[in-house]
């Protein structure tokens, strides 16, 4: 669908705007009554549990996550908060670190990567964070827990060499994660590779829409244990989420929380795994 009518038909009604999307993406009806499908279940939870959820809001929101971290007392690192702006006009460019990430709180892909700040391009920056907080994410694929974030724009750390490794976790259990990257000297600047492993780093035949796997071998991350771990800690409060996180010298921190990846249209071949995994989540029977 154009950008256009997606956003209107998302204001009017998210439920026909991802009933309608859902046909176009996989050429058949979405079954929202007896959902069996992972993208079908994750739907109906968007839709039903994780809309107007202030828990859920908390912790897709890339600023107040830490709040959620703290209530909680979960024992998950998060990289260190340079600072919080409700716009880019108030950022103070010449007293910022060396090194740094900029993101946006209220959706997903909107960083920017900092390694060398005498590298960077400020004006274009400013036009781009400009861009992105005038942009309602929530309204590009109706994804409606992104709605009632208060937007603003975060300065974190930057840690470094890092990749990020990403759990799903149904009904509090992690069962298979993926790692995503570019996977150039070992950075990971775009998803371009995408490969699964089972709890045991057992490498999964399969592929996320276009991503290929990766060409050579994948290292098990030394702390892959204790991902495991903590992704059981994280997700216990929910019916699916993904996990993502980083590992830093062979420690873990949060990377985000992902209640709805892929927007819900999640294409895996072979897709008799959209079976098996739909089967591993069990909705409220109510």
């Amino acid at each position: 669908m154009k950008k256009k009518i997606k956003k209107f038909l998302t204001i009017i009604s998210p439920k026909l705007e991802t009933k309608i999307n859902y046909r176009i993406s996989f050429r058949k009806k979405l079954d929202l009554k007896n959902p069996k499908t992972i993208n079908e279940k994750i739907l109906w939870l968007k839709l039903n549990t994780y809309n107007n959820n202030d828990i859920i809001t908390k912790c897709v929101d890339k600023y107040r996550v830490r709040e959620y971290i703290k209530e909680k007392k979960l024992n998950i690192k998060v990289p260190k908060l340079i600072g919080v702006y409700n716009n880019a006009s108030e950022i103070d460019w010449n007293n910022l670190p060396n090194s740094f990430v900029i993101k946006c709180n209220h959706g997903c892909g909107f960083n920017i990567i900092v390694p060398d700040k005498k590298r960077i391009n400020i004006s274009d920056s400013i036009k781009l964070l400009n861009k992105w907080m005038k942009t309602d994410y929530w309204k590009l694929a109706a994804e409606i827990q992104y709605k009632k974030i208060e937007k603003k724009i975060i300065i974190e750390e930057f840690l470094g060499d890092v990749k990020t490794y990403k759990f799903y976790c149904f009904n509090g259990v992690p069962k298979v994660m993926y790692v995503a990257g570019e996977w150039k000297n070992g950075a990971c600047p775009e998803d371009k590779y995408i490969d699964y492993f089972d709890m045991s780093f057992n490498h999964i035949d399969c592929r996320l829409g276009d991503h290929p796997n990766y060409p050579g071998k994948i290292k098990k991350p030394s702390s892959f244990n204790n991902m495991i771990k903590l992704s059981k800690e994280l997700s216990k409060d929910f019916p699916f989420v993904r996990i993502d996180l980083y590992e830093v010298g062979g420690e873990n921190y949060l990377s985000e929380f992902t209640f709805v990846p892929t927007a819900g249209y999640m294409k895996i071949e072979p897709s008799t795994y959209l079976d098996e995994w739909g089967a591993w989540l069990k909705l409220d029977n109510k």
